[in-house]
């Protein structure tokens, strides 16, 4: 018999004559049971965390109610601060108004472009009685006393003839300095205020004060400006009155636009403090 068939025959007594010992049962037993406590006391922990989160929410939300029936609670439901929020309602159209009364509220003007296109508008907020929607909004004192206001974007302003029967005009400068000095050339007009660099509406912005004779042969009208949204016309009077007129020439990121409010010089306190409310409630609108 060779060597190796005398070890093949060696290992394979050793295997037939050794005895397997029994499998320690109690053993597995326990040690399954270890492991099984150890499970259910990191799920323990991990549950009593979570309880103790919604029992702090709940009391959040227990403690914040208003007081009520006694007998019945009503937590607040949660809200995420991931929930998108509902659209502002966009306002009514001033241009659609088509010259009738205006109804208090808040509306949207059409006022013009920026270089790029991007159309540029105005919500402004009208209150009380006797407005009117002409190119501009405008009110009365329920006589033949008037005041207004403006916004828009001149492409051409009254140069030598401003009535409308006759009216010439001249290319609006796109600066805001180079506007305000041609608004201060304004036909019949006297300077009460002269330019004054100064902040309206959230922009830079140059503003003046004239006094204009707008008498013209009826049934025209004294014309400032020929613009996007119209003519900018300050003569409602039967009778002719002279015109007070602040300018707001406004630099709109690089864009020039005019705001403005006049009345008549004899227009009481009250009809000029409405008129410089709306005024006040502009903000412009961009790219919408």
């Amino acid at each position: 018999m060779t060597l190796d068939r005398e070890l093949a025959a060696a290992f394979g007594y050793e295997a037939e004559t050794r005895e397997i010992p029994p499998p320690d049962v109690e053993g597995l037993i326990r040690g399954g049971r270890t492991r099984r406590r150890r499970r259910n006391v990191r799920r323990i922990g991990v549950g009593a965390a979570a309880a103790a989160v919604l029992v702090g929410g709940g009391a959040y939300g227990v403690a914040h109610v208003a007081p009520g029936d006694p007998g019945t609670v009503s937590v607040p439901p949660a809200t995420s601060v991931f929930e998108p929020s509902e659209p502002a309602a966009v306002p009514p159209s001033f241009q659609y108004l088509d010259r009738t009364a205006i109804e208090p509220g808040t509306y949207r003007m059409f006022v013009g472009a920026d270089p790029a296109g991007v159309k540029i508008e105005a919500d402004l907020t009208v209150t009380g009685a006797n407005w009117f929607a002409g190119d501009q909004p405008v009110v009365s004192d329920g006589g033949d006393t008037w005041a207004g206001v403006g916004v828009y974007q001149p492409d051409a302003l009254a140069r030598v003839a401003p009535c409308s029967g006759d009216w010439q005009g001249r290319d609006a400068s796109r600066t805001p300095q180079g506007l305000a000095r041609q608004l201060v050339r304004l036909p019949r007009s006297t300077v009460v205020q002269a330019l004054t660099p100064t902040e309206a509406f959230g922009h830079d912005a140059v503003h003046l004060r004239l006094r204009i004779d707008d008498q013209c042969p009826r049934p025209e009208w004294y014309q400032i400006a020929h613009g996007p949204a119209g003519v900018r016309g300050i003569t409602y009077s039967r009778h002719p009155k002279e015109v007070l007129i602040d300018f707001w020439v406004v630099d709109l990121n690089g864009t020039t636009v005019v705001v403005d409010m006049w009345h008549q010089v004899d227009a009481p306190t009250e009809l000029v403090g409405r008129a410089n409310q709306v005024r006040d409630s502009i903000t412009f609108v961009t790219g919408e």
